[in-house]
């Protein structure tokens, strides 16, 4: 089981024999494990030092805060996804965990297979979230453009201009293009090519 494009993963676990064992575990999956920390002071240093593309993070950790804290912490302040490695599923710790809007939850003793299938998803559904935030600026943009053309639009009669906000008198084609982002082509419909070429007087074949 591999994985075809490294990703970078950054492991938060105090056994050290654990932590040895979860590294050799995900580099057997295909995936580059960055650093390895022991601490929730260090798993926020390290997540914004490494940009990791996932962190593997243990809930009971040493150091001022724990992993519940430390995961809470990277999501707000580094927006990597957060995959919780632990022995503890107490309905208090899960209250907490729920809290830190974790990407996944993985029991010790693990799978390796149980891993793989949650780093997966965990990725992916971190690369389907930030593809959406990046489109939404743009389909803000866009709804608002088109909001701007509702209403009565204001044309000549004569050369088809628009009548801007501001006074000017703008081409049909560039209004809609700076407001709407529509591109024209051009071409003839069959009564303006009869009436500038003469297709029309083209006489008919009449059987005989």
């Amino acid at each position: 089981m591999t994985n075809a494009h490294k990703r970078r993963i950054l492991v938060v676990e105090d056994d050290p024999l654990v932590a040895q064992a979860v590294a050799q575990t995900l580099l057997r999956l295909g995936y580059d494990v960055v650093a390895i920390v022991d601490n929730g002071d260090d798993a926020v240093s390290q997540a914004f030092a490494q940009d990791p593309d996932l962190v593997l993070m243990d809930v009971g950790l040493r150091g001022s805060i724990d992993g519940v804290e430390a995961a809470r912490q990277i999501r707000l302040s580094v927006g990597r996804p957060v995959v919780f490695l632990t022995a503890q599923c107490e309905p208090t710790i899960l209250r907490r965990v729920k809290e830190a809007e974790p990407y996944g939850y993985v029991l010790k003793p693990f799978a390796p297979e149980q891993l793989f299938v949650t780093i997966e998803l965990a990725l992916h559904r971190h690369q389907l979230e930030t593809e959406r935030a990046q489109l939404r600026p743009a389909q803000e943009i866009a709804h608002q453009k088109l909001s701007e053309l509702r209403g009565l639009l204001p044309i000549c009669a004569g050369c088809k201009k628009i009548h801007e906000n501001d006074g000017r008198w703008t081409k049909l084609e560039e209004y809609f293009g700076k407001h709407a982002g529509i591109e024209f082509t051009h071409g003839f419909c069959p009564d303006c090519e009869n009436r500038l070429y003469g297709t029309h007087s083209r006489s008919p074949i009449r059987p005989k």
